[in-house]
């Protein structure tokens, strides 16, 4: 175990002060003047340690690659710590700054003391020690460091070294001139003293009660001989229970709450001994509460008084309805205000304890950043409808600030009480997330179930807020399977776009492509609703990191229809829109006029009579006020009829979307 000491001082006396013991201990082992004592406990401590060590750079000759004059390679072991003078620097801009010192002899090296800088100041922060056997130049085991800040470094080696050089490697910035004042290295002419074994107890560890036992795994190394017994010790806590105490490994047991150290204590074969401490940390249980009771709360829908908050009141005899819907998934969500650790979580269903209107099959799903993912061991299905109350416990702790319950039921969902057993968290989560990007999913909804796709890079942080496109079908067309349970491989409309490679790879928005069809059918005519649009755009903001201002509305066909008249009636929450083949006339509706702040670019087939989207441009720019409208020339396609000639072609130039995420609501006077 490599053991580090850094030592500061004001002042060239104050470094020699608070060196203390090393300096004290090194002159007396290299042959300081008579009379020079220890000056403190440890100085003492220090010099019974290294009783048989010897100092072995001591005036022994030393060569650099380079010198600034006159501070010359000698200077730094002729033991003169006290004048400043007295240093080794290599100059500055030299590519190579090494210290060779040899040993003229072989010695087993131990340690090591390291006195740089300039009085007390300028440190060496990066620097490397080698030894050399004869058969080439190797690191010293723990003697290296990478961001030293003391002037003053005493290390034991994690494994001693048998050496005839040894080399010291600046590794500073060039333009930073390396000062060494003294570079000592203790050991011990080789073979002629044992050299004691190196301990290691192994890591700190830590439990949670009612864990009471755990092993511990020791090792030691001896480099003139073996390792002859073990010695496990209880030195401090409160007392446990010890088996294996003459092994490497001890079985430790019936620990309480508190921190408990381990001493194990390595002879080797010669009878020196090394000793390493290991600490056990034992707390106890953390006290869990319902985190969610009184929580703020939000919900798919509400049927009449049965409002959301009365799911986390704490009463059992109120509860949250959702309104009556032929969709599935509706949802329910709770916010923690804050990181919490939840490790389970009971659900009161029904209308009352004894009714049999219990949810048949739901989830708990958990905020991840970026979208909401399912807490393992949550998941229920087929629960009998005269069970209503659920205990589920997470496969493992999750932390999170948000907790949504998504009902997978119609036409109603009823929860009287959601308890989240955990606690608040000091760990806030970081790092990458791990929602499903890069692709087109299906996402299940109580408004349209949708392909939902989400940029390539959408998960490699937890704050960039994302453009989000909608993108309608027309009125016989479809984006996902009658079951719900993909993305049609040629569905109709933008979504089609994401068959390619090159397109995934390019688009940099959040594109959902809702599926008008009432639970299982894709046939016959559907007509998005302007209304429950609007509803998937909040979820939406709910369900994904969306920039608010960038929202646009797409659609082809009737969903052009729908796009145009989003835009008249909710133009204050949406960006720009972009209606491809238009079938209907706005231009007889009243509200026409309300478009002509919102960028719109249109596109239609000359087969497919293209007036009805040139008609729109005409009037908004002369019958709506002065100035020109902010919708572009309609993009017309000489060749395309009502069909994929028209809006395929559409879709798949780079320009449109290189044009629409440049738009923004806060642009817009």
């Amino acid at each position: 175990m490599m053991v580090l000491h850094f030592l500061s001082g004001g002042t060239l006396q104050r470094l020699r002060s608070l060196a203390g013991a090393l300096v004290t201990v090194a002159l007396i082992s290299c042959g300081a003047p008579e009379g020079l004592e220890p000056s403190s406990p440890l100085a003492s401590q220090r010099a019974g340690v290294d009783a048989a060590l010897i100092n072995v750079t001591l005036n022994k000759p030393a060569t650099a690659t380079s010198s600034q004059s006159p501070f010359l390679p000698e200077y730094a072991v002729d033991g003169n710590i006290t004048d400043d003078a007295s240093r080794w620097c290599p100059g500055i801009y030299n590519a190579t700054r090494q210290l060779d010192i040899d040993l003229q002899g072989t010695f087993d090296l131990v340690r090591m003391e390291l006195y740089t800088g300039f009085r007390d100041t300028k440190p060496i922060s990066h620097f490397e020690l080698s030894y050399d056997d004869g058969t080439g130049w190797k690191l010293i085991p723990g003697a290296s460091q990478t961001a030293n800040a003391s002037i003053a470094v005493s290390t034991t080696f994690t494994q001693p070294v048998t050496a005839k050089k040894v080399r010291f490697t600046c590794l500073d910035p060039l333009a930073d001139n390396c000062r060494v004042k003294e570079l000592w290295i203790f050991g011990s002419p080789h073979g002629t003293t044992n050299l004691p074994p190196v301990a290691n107890a192994g890591a700190d560890a830590s439990l949670t009660l009612p864990a009471n036992s755990l092993t511990l795994s020791g090792s030691a190394t001896d480099a003139d001989g073996t390792i002859a017994t073990w010695a496990w010790t209880q030195v401090s806590g409160p007392t446990a229970t010890l088996s294996g105490a003459g092994t490497a490994t001890l079985g430790v047991s019936g620990l309480s709450a508190g921190v408990s150290t381990f001493r194990l204590t390595a002879t080797d074969n010669a009878g020196a001994t090394a000793s390493d401490d290991v600490s056990v940390t034992v707390v106890a249980p953390a006290v869990v509460t319902n985190v969610a009771l009184n929580k703020p709360v939000s919900a798919g829908s509400t049927n009449g008084t049965y409002l959301p908050a009365l799911a986390v009141d704490g009463s059992l005899t109120t509860r949250w309805e959702s309104a009556y819907s032929f969709m599935t998934h509706n949802y329910l969500d709770v916010d923690l205000q804050g990181p919490h650790e939840l490790q389970s979580a009971e659900l009161h269903l029904s209308i009352s304890a004894t009714s049999s209107y219990a949810m048949p099959a739901f989830e708990l799903q958990a905020w991840d950043g970026g979208c909401w993912k399912t807490i393992p061991g949550t998941v229920v299905e087929g629960n009998p409808v005269s069970t209503t109350q659920k205990t589920l416990t997470f496969t493992s702790p999750v932390i999170t600030h948000q907790v949504r319950v998504v009902c997978k039921d119609a036409p109603y969902c009823r929860l009287r009480e959601l308890k989240l057993l955990g606690r608040p968290s000091t760990v806030t989560p970081t790092g990458p997330t791990t929602c499903a990007a890069g692709q087109q999913t299906v996402a299940r909804g109580p408004r349209y179930d949708a392909a939902v796709f989400l940029p390539e890079h959408y998960n490699e942080d937890r704050t960039t807020h994302w453009p989000l496109i909608i993108a309608l079908h027309g009125i016989g067309g479809s984006t996902l399977t009658v079951d719900r349970t993909a993305v049609l491989s040629n569905p109709e409309g933008l979504a089609k776009q994401f068959n390619s490679a090159s397109f995934r790879a390019a688009m940099q928005a959040i594109v959902i492509s809702p599926n008008q069809r009432m639970p299982f059918t894709n046939s016959g005519n559907g007509w998005f609703n302007s209304a429950t649009l609007i509803a998937l755009l909040e979820d939406a903001k709910k369900n994904y990191r969306v920039d608010a201002d960038r929202v646009y509305f797409t659609g082809l066909s009737g969903g052009a229809n729908t796009s145009v008249e989003l835009g008249m009636t909710h133009t204050d929450l949406l960006a720009a829109i972009v209606p491809i083949a238009l079938t209907s006339t706005p231009t007889n509706s009243p509200e026409v006029c309300d478009l002509k702040p919102l960028p719109i670019w249109a596109f239609h087939g000359a087969l497919d009579t293209p007036s009805r989207s040139t008609s729109i441009k005409v009037w908004l720019d002369t019958k709506c006020g002065p100035g020109t409208s902010a919708m572009r020339d309609v993009t017309v396609y000489p060749n395309g009829g009502h069909n994929g000639a028209t809006w395929d072609t559409a879709y798949a130039t780079p320009t449109l979307y290189d044009w629409l995420l440049q738009q923004r609501r806060s642009d817009r006077p």
